[in-house]
């Protein structure tokens, strides 16, 4: 069989070579956006993986100037290193995340407390202090926590209006009455009365409530009691 001369062959190779070289050139313009740009691709990677041990901060940082750099030419697609950088940025991020709010202090302020001691009840006809025995209670002072103030309250009646009713408190344990616990009722058939407010004694003590009738008339105490306010 006779050979072909060598040029042939060289000629197709030639050929070949340019045919291949054509469809690279079409591959490109078909699946690749048109003004991509290789250096586009390796220059934010680079930057990206110099920043990699750097804080968040600033790779935060590093990211947005890459994709300014990117974006500022004027192209018409987002390239494919511009997506990772996004990925990167938005992945890294607290986009979303609920914040920790800082703890309240709360002020608390002591409530005061009201304490209600019924004493009891009783009836006199002298013009004198006369002890009501019933009425007899032993107070201390530290079962009511720290006292800022107490009063005595006495419901007292005088049917003939006749003279005034008085009443207060006697400390029994150190025999004499307790200043600022006098009341009076005058020119009333009964009348619920309190007291201005007084201090109580520091240590435990007994009271005990003395009636009066100034004209010497019946008079009745339908019902006494100390209230006591404490923190």
């Amino acid at each position: 069989m006779k050979q072909d001369p060598p040029i042939i062959h060289l000629g197709i190779l030639i050929l070949l070579f340019l045919i291949a070289i054509n469809l690279l050139i079409l591959d490109i313009k078909i699946f690749y956006p048109k003004n991509l740009l290789f250096s586009d691709i390796n220059s934010p990677t680079s930057q990206v993986e110099s920043t990699s041990g750097i804080t968040q901060s600033s790779s935060s940082d590093t990211v947005s100037a890459a994709l300014s750099e990117i974006l500022s030419k004027d192209q018409k697609y987002c390239p494919l290193a511009c997506v990772d950088l996004i990925g990167q940025a938005t992945g890294s991020s607290n986009i979303g995340s609920p914040q920790q709010s800082a703890p309240t202090v709360s002020q608390q302020t002591s409530a005061t407390k009201e304490f209600i001691i019924p004493l009891g009840q009783g009836q006199t006809a002298k013009n004198n202090w006369e002890d009501i025995i019933g009425t007899e209670t032993v107070i201390n002072p530290a079962l009511y926590g720290q006292i800022k103030e107490a009063y005595f309250i006495a419901s007292l009646k005088n049917p003939t209006k006749n003279g005034q009713v008085e009443a207060r408190l006697f400390n029994v344990t150190d025999s004499y009455a307790v200043y600022g616990s006098h009341v009076i009722m005058n020119n009333q058939t009964e009348q619920t009365i309190s007291s201005e407010k007084f201090a109580l004694p520091s240590s435990s003590k007994l009271l005990r409530v003395q009636l009066k009738s100034t004209l010497g008339y019946s008079a009745t105490l339908e019902n006494a009691r100390l209230k006591i306010l404490a923190n």
